[in-house]
This record gives structure tokens, C-alpha cells and sequence, in this order.
């Protein structure tokens, strides 16, 4: 077997990243992702959340602009 090097294997990441997102969304689930050390939750209608937890361990989601 063939080795891969590094820019065919981000081609397949890249590939399979935009598969898995469209997935989610033609199922209507939404996607989490890390955006500017931020952890981002998109709903399949555009809209984004932040994602934080608070001290007390509870999850909190504010609106993303």
C-alpha cells in the first residue's frame, strides 16, 4: 500500500469534514466545531450558539453572532 503524504491526507480530512457537515444538516442535526478558541454549536438553520459551562459544571448556550 501506498504511503500518503501529508497534503493528500488534509484533501481526504477536508473532503470528509464538508461530507459530515452536510450530512447533519440534510438530517437536521446540529454540529459542533471549535471557532477562535470558542466551542460553536450550528443549528441547521444558521443559527450558532456559544457553548460554555459554567463553574457549577452546568452548560450554558448564548447566542453566537
Amino acid at each position: 500500500m501506498k504511503r500518503m503524504s501529508i497534503s493528500e491526507l488534509n484533501e481526504i480530512l477536508v473532503k470528509a469534514t464538508f461530507s459530515a457537515r452536510q450530512e447533519a444538516k440534510s438530517n437536521g442535526v446540529p454540529i459542533v466545531y471549535e471557532e477562535n478558541e470558542k466551542m460553536i454549536k450550528e443549528y441547521p438553520d444558521g443559527r450558532k450558539t456559544v457553548i460554555i459551562y459554567e463553574e457549577n459544571g452546568n452548560k450554558k448556550e448564548i447566542e453566537y453572532p
